[in-house]
């Protein structure tokens, strides 16, 4: 009985899992049950060479809790753009994203307009880490019908990805009050008060 299971007390999913573990099937046909969630991780364990049976049966994802407002994802190189967007769309609630992890090259023909079937509220932080924060990704979140209105937004990218990244801070408009920027490969962050990330911008460019 779904209104007597100690599920509805649950307030963070977790689902780490890698090498030889085993996707557990039962588990999703029960996850319309943690009607209190709203914080979910999905993350690859293990070493990198190790299968990632988590992500190649992303089909699984589709009775996810509605009340999610915060998600952190690993893409772990195996998981498409499509397939991100796919547990975005399921998630009409969310606020906070987190993206880390390369993601699978795709045919950019298959990417122009995924963004529309989002339906979040991306009013909370977004944090991209690494090779994600590209033009496809960048191209999905600005397509989103309702617009972006992250408060926060943390981006950690190769220099060359810097410009996708702006576009998303731009995106945010007044709803933006902290932007923070790292490029690995200087081992440094900065937070930039707006106006001085926006000169910073312009004299790049």
């Amino acid at each position: 009985m779904p209104e007597e299971s100690p599920a509805q007390y649950v307030r963070e999913l977790r689902l780490w899992i890698g090498g030889d573990s085993r996707v557990p099937e039962m588990f999703f046909e029960y996850a319309p049950w943690f009607t209190g969630v709203d914080r979910m991780r999905l993350l690859h364990a293990g070493p990198p060479s190790s299968p990632r049976p988590l992500f190649r049966r992303l089909p699984l994802f589709r009775t996810l809790p509605q009340s999610i407002t915060s998600l952190t994802l690993d893409s772990a190189g195996v998981v498409t753009l499509v397939q991100v967007r796919d547990i975005l769309a399921q998630l009409p609630n969310l606020d906070d994203l987190s993206l880390s992890g390369p993601l699978v090259a795709m045919d950019r023909r298959e990417l122009p307009g995924i963004g529309a079937a989002l339906r979040g509220r991306f009013g909370g932080k977004l944090l991209l880490h690494g090779e994600d924060v590209d033009d496809d990704i960048s191209n999905m979140l600005l397509e989103i019908p309702s617009g972006l209105r992250f408060s926060e937004v943390r981006i950690c990218c190769p220099h060359e990805h810097f410009f996708p990244a702006v576009r998303l801070a731009e995106a945010c408009g007044e709803s933006l009050v902290k932007l923070s920027y790292m490029d690995p490969s200087l081992g440094r962050s900065n937070s930039f008060p707006l106006s001085g990330w926006f000169r910073c911008v312009n004299h790049q460019r």
